[in-house]
Parts: structure tokens; sequence; C-alpha cells
């Protein structure tokens, strides 16, 4: 990474050459392996469709010459730029920061990470993906558990196929039906008559008690559309969890979904077909930015459009409520941080690639919410010299817990780790960490990356999904590589076991009557709740007693208080901190 202007300027000149790529050799770049379908749209710019052949699912890609629509601008000055070329870092500051730890033979092939969890509740951490070896043929979704005793992941099961043609991608673990359990959510396809397209499911798994593991078929909710980055979430405050997800196929669409207990089924809610200008949304998230208690459901499009659509009490229903630019094309990646320059506001991420011309370049535009339903853009993060066609995934991650998230990001052969480095009135990021793929040694691609504490020690390992061809291309096998971190990574110089505690803030926020509150301890703790008035009055109690490490949840229920503002104080020990809770009636 290079932080000085006028050397940005000489390298840009210097070597934009090495970046720059015609459209043959991106096209060569998509489909080097003859396993994806290209076709060329017949609508205006550089936009093709590209199908993978295994699985059938499709997604469109704009490699035309980015021309932007409006400059981003905040409301009062420019926008903070980090600019990073991953080609000239000198990657040996990195080495040794994370070891080769396992490699579980579960990945995926799509552009998302696979699924880490613990649904079951046994302190040993869960993968959840696709088992594929065209060789011995092998094409399974499985479930792999981590075995402390023996330092390794253990082949636990596979789902049942029952009547599914295709599985495609696990997207989830959530607890759609809301019975306290942890659910998995899958996609697929269902092939009745060959003369047909398929219908595609979207398959939920629950816990059965003859394996302790998600295997057990809950319920399928079925369409024309391929279902695109799926979310399930509860969006409306309405009974029942919703899905959200972009589609595809019977025509261009985003679509909400409800979950019916009594039914045990889901029924479309919503649809909003994408108008022609847009013509394709794709990526989703799913928190609440402008913190009015609904969450904000953000999509992008390959001409770069920026969608958000939230839950509208007045209608009953969801609605498109802000449109704007990504500054970029194929805005794909997205996802949220919790106030990474410490002014008391969400950011929500959203990230895709163009050339500039000529040179390619990823971009990450970072927005905040300036009023209900409004934002603006506040950072960019530009990586010169990346344009992905089978890793695009970003996500946050709090490495050194201090309740600053850094942003993890993959994209094709490269991961990086970002690193908040500004303050409140400027924003900056170092590149903490990164790690290329020397595909010409290893002859496999990245697909997907996360982070996930798989030794359950409180230190998150990195995962990365990635293939291996042999056969001359002909044969592929897709697996998970896990590195562990070392002395080096500053999370180590943190003593959870000793001084590790939490006062997370309470979700949702606003609320009525009811809202969370989440809190962790790193060593047994006598530990107060209480709550305050704006006055400084104690309204209420809700812990006072011993507790042991570990984390903790409570809902603080306000149905006999007045509107207002509200102080949750935490003590544990000489740990002090309070947030505020707005009660809205």
């Amino acid at each position: 990474m290079l932080n000085k202007s006028n050397l940005l300027v000489f390298i840009t000149l210097t070597f934009s050459s090495l970046f720059a790529q015609n459209n043959s050799n991106l096209l060569r770049q998509i489909d080097f392996d003859n396993n994806k379908k290209i076709e060329k749209m017949d609508i205006p710019g550089e936009v093709y469709k590209i199908t993978d052949k295994r699985t059938g699912k499709s997604y469109y890609k704009n490699l035309g010459n980015y021309i932007p629509k409006s400059k981003l601008q905040k409301t009062n000055n420019t926008i903070d730029t980090t600019i990073i070329y991953p080609d000239f870092v000198d990657t040996t500051q990195f080495n040794n920061m994370y070891e080769y730890y396992a490699t579980v033979p579960v990945g995926t092939t799509a552009p998302i990470p696979i699924i880490a969890g613990d649904i079951n509740k046994n302190g040993r951490a869960e993968l959840y993906g696709e088992r594929y070896n065209s060789y011995q043929k092998i094409n399974e979704r499985g479930i792999y558990e981590y075995n402390p005793n023996l330092e390794l992941f253990e082949h636990k099961a596979d789902l049942p196929w029952d009547s599914i043609s295709s599985y495609v991608d696990f997207t989830q673990i959530y607890d759609i039906n809301e019975d306290g359990s942890e659910d998995i959510f899958i996609t697929g396809s269902l092939q009745v008559y060959d003369s047909i397209p398929p219908i595609n499911v979207a398959r939920t798994f629950k816990l059965d008690d003859k394996t302790n593991l998600p295997t057990k078929i809950d319920f399928d909710y079925k369409q024309c559309n391929q279902m695109n980055d799926p979310l399930w979430g509860e969006y409306d405050k309405r009974e029942g969890t919703d899905l959200f997800y972009c589609g595809e196929s019977c025509d261009l669409r985003v679509a909400a979904a409800r979950y019916n207990k009594s039914t045990n089924s889901a029924e479309t809610v919503f649809v909003y077909l994408v108008p022609e200008d847009i013509f394709y949304l794709a990526g989703t998230s799913n928190g609440d930015i402008d913190n009015d208690g609904f969450a904000d459901l953000v999509t992008g499009g390959f001409r770069g459009d920026v969608v958000v659509f939230e839950y509208q009490e007045d209608i009953q229903n969801y609605k498109d409520v802000w449109y704007g630019d990504g500054g970029t094309f194929n805005v794909y990646i997205h996802f949220n941080s919790n106030d990474i320059n410490r002014n008391g506001k969400k950011e929500l991420w959203v990230g895709g690639d163009a050339t500039y011309d000529g040179v390619t370049k990823t971009r990450l535009t970072c927005f905040e919410a300036t009023g209900n339903n409004q934002y603006e853009a506040v950072h960019v993060i530009d990586i010169v010299g990346r344009m992905s066609f089978d890793a695009y995934n970003g996500f946050t991650v709090d490495i050194n817990k201090d309740e600053t998230e850094e942003i993890g990001l993959c994209l094709d052969q490269t991961f990086m780790i970002f690193k908040f480095n500004g303050n409140i009135e400027k924003w900056g990021f170092d590149l903490f960490y990164l790690k290329l793929n020397n595909f010409e040694v290893t002859q496999g691609r990245y697909f997907g990356a996360m982070m996930y504490d798989i030794t359950n020690d409180g230190y998150e390992e990195i995962l990365i999904m990635t293939d291996e061809l042999f056969n001359n291309y002909k044969d592929k096998h897709i697996f998970t590589h896990i590195y562990m971190p070392t002395d080096l990574v500053s999370v180590k110089n943190v003593k959870f076991e000793t001084n590790y505690y939490k006062l997370a803030q309470n979700y949702p926020n606003p609320f009525n009557p009811e809202t969370i509150i989440n809190y962790e301890l790193g060593v047994s703790e006598f530990v107060t709740i209480k709550i305050y008035n704006v006055l400084g009055q104690e309204v209420a109690e809700l812990v006072k007693k011993e507790q042991k490490a570990g984390n903790y949840s409570l809902i603080f229920n306000g149905a006999d208080l007045p509107s207002g503002v509200y102080l949750v104080h935490m003590r544990a020990g000489e740990y002090s901190k309070t947030i505020k809770a707005v009660l809205n009636k």
C-alpha cells in the first residue's frame, strides 16, 4: 500500500499498462477451464451473462469502461480514499502472521464462502459446504465438525437429496421458525419434467434428534426464479421471519417471503420488478443503518446502481426507499459494519469492479445514514488491478477485540484484511494482512473467504475456499484451507481469560416494548446491569449477581415506561459501560 499522493500518481502512470486488460483477456480469465457458458447480452454496454455449467447458477457482468453517473461526495467535503496496489506490496511483512493449520474437503465454487457455526451447541465448530470431487464422482452437501481432541475436522453427515435434482449453495444459519434452535438454509432446484425448466427451491433443515445435526428437512420454499444471495431475518416486526432475495429466470426481481408458523411454510409477500434502466440486481445485506428499527435491505446492480428496500408500516409491506450510485459496475459485494470511525453511526458497504480507462479496479464504497432512508458515501477503498469472477465477498471481524472491526475481502486470487487508521473526522485504512494465491503453482482458484473461531479459543482463523484442477483441467476437487493466527497477530496480546468484558448495543433500537441486551464476561465476576432515565433515576435492575465467564443475553421490557431515552449501565469488576436505548411507543 502506498500513502503519498505524488507517489500514487507516479505508480498509476508507470504501471497502468500492467493492469490494463481488453475484453478478450477478461473472457479468457472467466472461462480458462471451459466450465462456464458466456453469452453477450443484446443491451447497451459490454454486458455478459455467465452461467456455471455444473450448477446452472448465473449472473451478469459488465466489462465496459466505467463512466460515473454522478460524483461520489459527502455533504460538506470530499470523500477520503484509500488506494491499494496488491501486486506491489512487500508480502514478506505478513509472513508468519497466519500459519497453515488444516485442509477440509468441503468448499464452494460460487463467489461466496461456506457456512460455519455450532448449530447443535456442543462447543464444536461445524463447516457446511459442497463436498465435490469429479474424479471420485462425489457430489454432496456435507457437514464437517471439529474434533478438538484430534485437532481435525471429521465428516459427520451429508444432506439428504429427497427430490432435489441439484443443490447449489449453503447461504445462512438462522432460527427461521423462531423455536430457539438454529436451522441451516440451502438453495437448489427440483426437476419435475425434462421438457420444462426446473423449479427453484430454498430448503430449510432443522436438527435431527437421531444425528444431533441439521439433517432433517423442515420445509421448502418453491418458485420459478433462481434465488441469489437470500437472507432470512426479522425485518418487519410482524409475526414470522422473512426471506429477502434477488431473483432471475421468469423475470428479474427483488422479492420477500414470510414464514408462516401455522403451516410451516413460506409465501411470497413482496415483488419488485427491476426496471429496465437498472435491469439486474444481486448481492444483499440487511443491517439497520438508519437506526429506525427496520432493516435496510441493500442490493446492487451491474450498472452501478444501489437500491435500498425497507418495510413500511404505512403500507404494511416492503418498498424501494433509496437509490444511489456505488461508484463502480457489478455492485455485488455487500456487508455492514458497526461504527468503525466511532461517530455513532453504523455503515453499509457496497463493492464492485470495472475498468477505468483500461485499468481494472475493485471499489468498496462506505455509506452512512444522514436521515431516515437517506445515505451518503463517506469513504472509498480502491484495489487496483483486480476484477473478480470467482471470488468477491467481503465481511467484518474484530480481530484485536478493541470494538473496532476490521474488513476482510476476497477477490479471486487475493485475500486482504484492512484495519482502520483514521478518526471521527478523517477516514483511512492500513493493509493489515495480504495473502496472494500463486495459481501457477497451485492451479487452484479462490472462491471466497471468511474468518471464524474454529478452535474456540477466542481467536478467528482464516478460511479460504479453493479448488484443485488435474487431468488437464478435466477434473476438479474443492476444499477449504484453514490458517491459524500466530503470536505476531496482535489479537494474541489480548488476555481474554482475565480481562475481557463487553456490553453490546441493544437491538432493536429504537424498541417497543422489548429489546435484547447482549454482554460478555472474560472471567467470573459480580455483575450489575441497571436501567436509568435521562434524569439519572434508576427505573429497573436487570442483573445483580455473580456470573461465570461467557456470553449472556437478556430482554428489557419497557411496557410500563413512557417513551424516551434510557441508559443501560453495566458494571463487572472494574469494567463499566453505558449505552443509550430509545423506547418509541
